[in-house]
């Protein structure tokens, strides 16, 4: 990968993360778990993380809407899913994609196996 494609992955991964940040801070906001000065401070977060969108995020939609959707459709069900795991298993899974990261093939086989 080059220099400007590492930088383009980064800035992407970014962009999107801050965005689903804010989806779920927003979810939160209309609980009303948050008082006084967090609930103050959630709401410039919010609104920090809403200038980012339009300056980022809205111009690569924009021009890449179909793909951006798909990204963005897949990066927020890695949170969802990721976020459900019990903090004692996460090294586990830490392990798990050390292993795919060495043997893609193998771990995909393995998976396929069990999803079955």
């Amino acid at each position: 990968m080059t220099q400007q494609e590492q930088f383009t992955h980064k800035v992407i991964t970014g962009v999107l993360a801050m965005q689903i940040s804010q989806n779920i801070l927003i979810d939160l906001q209309g609980l009303k778990l948050f008082k006084n000065a967090l609930k103050m401070q959630i709401n410039r977060t919010i609104e920090l993380l809403t200038d980012v969108e339009r300056k980022y995020y809205d111009d690569f939609f924009n021009s890449k809407e179909s793909e951006t959707s798909q990204v963005y459709e897949v990066y927020e069900n890695f949170i969802k899913e990721i976020s459900q795991v019990p903090i004692y298993d996460a090294e586990n899974l830490m392990l798990m994609y050390k292993a795919y990261k060495k043997d893609p093939k193998s771990m995909e086989g393995i998976t396929n196996k069990i999803l079955r």
